[in-house]
């Protein structure tokens, strides 16, 4: 079987995920977890929808998920024929395929978060807009002095910037028709230049890791150009940080490698509903519609 692996980026995470996160405390990421996420151990310890969406939870909650679903995963799926990270899914898109180990990225994934941060201090936030042409939407959102940071597809982009901003735009974009607008659990302004000191840094650290050829080919998300070797893959990961993303690439390049089933770790669904849109007839579901790995290997089975 041809096995595509796609890793959700930030958004979906919810209180589901800290309490499997904390099921999973006194396991091969634990000493990391209790580290990068205090409170976790604790089972009396609630975290709301504001305190997901802060990147210093955010970011090494979701990778450490990620990492639990592919260790329950890797010896029992078909070796993939690629995989692609969202944003901060390329963290666990890259461990997966051996550029660095899990430990290794959960700490990546804190530093990650703590640099994003520092760059850029303040209230941020994203803005998913559906339905307007990206010449429309970049023009209204640099007049507010937004950027466009993520195109999902030709009529779905994703503008990211200062949350005055945002607010503003948010009623020129449904005045103008747009048929969606979605306020992502985001507060920092990926994939703008308003982060490149923090891409900077990340790349400085990333840079440092040793040469290790990989398991499979990882496709960037800015462009989708698939990396065989760690540095070339850890090279992409940092300039992704400030760098828009084209993940409508990303998903044609994944259509174009003829997969036979496509696999979502992560929270939510949100990139295999995006691949079905463009690729109706492949097979495509992702762990969280499933209650196991017992039933994510089930369906592969099912596919083959």
């Amino acid at each position: 079987m041809r096995l595509a692996l796609l890793f959700s980026g930030q958004g979906g995470q919810g209180l589901l995920h800290w309490q499997q996160l904390a099921a999973a405390v006194d396991g091969p990421l634990g000493d990391g977890l209790r580290q990068a996420l205090p409170g976790i151990a604790d089972a009396a310890t609630v975290v709301g929808p504001e305190g997901l969406a802060r990147n210093r939870i955010a970011q090494p909650l979701i990778f450490a998920g990620q990492m639990l679903w592919w260790e329950a995963l890797r010896s029992r799926l078909p070796r993939p024929i690629c995989a692609a990270g969202y944003s901060l899914g390329e963290v666990a898109a890259c461990a997966a395929a051996g550029a660095f180990g899990a430990d290794e990225g959960l700490a990546l994934a804190v530093e990650r978060a703590q640099l994003m941060d520092h760059a850029a201090p303040g209230e941020f936030c994203m803005l998913a807009v559906l339905g307007l042409d990206e010449s429309l939407v970049a023009e209204l959102a640099a007049a507010e002095g937004l950027a466009i940071a993520i195109r999902n597809a030709p009529r779905h982009l994703v503008v990211a910037g200062r949350r005055t901003g945002i607010l503003a735009v948010a009623g020129r974009f449904a005045a103008a028709g747009a048929s969606r607008l979605v306020h992502l659990a985001v507060q920092t302004p990926s994939h703008t230049p308003l982060l490149a000191e923090a891409a900077a840094r990340f790349g400085q650290r990333l840079a440092i890791l040793p040469e290790r050829r990989l398991a499979f080919p990882v496709l960037s998300a800015i462009d989708a150009t698939p990396a065989r070797q760690a540095s070339a893959a850890c090279a992409a990961l940092a300039r992704q940080i400030c760098t828009p993303l084209d993940w409508a690439a990303c998903l044609q390049a994944v259509l174009e490698m003829q997969p036979d089933a496509v696999l979502e770790i992560g929270p939510g669904n949100a990139l295999v509903r995006l691949f079905g849109e463009l690729a109706p007839a492949i097979p495509a579901r992702a762990v969280d519609d499933f209650r196991s790995a017992d039933g994510v290997v089930a369906w592969l089975a099912g596919c083959a």
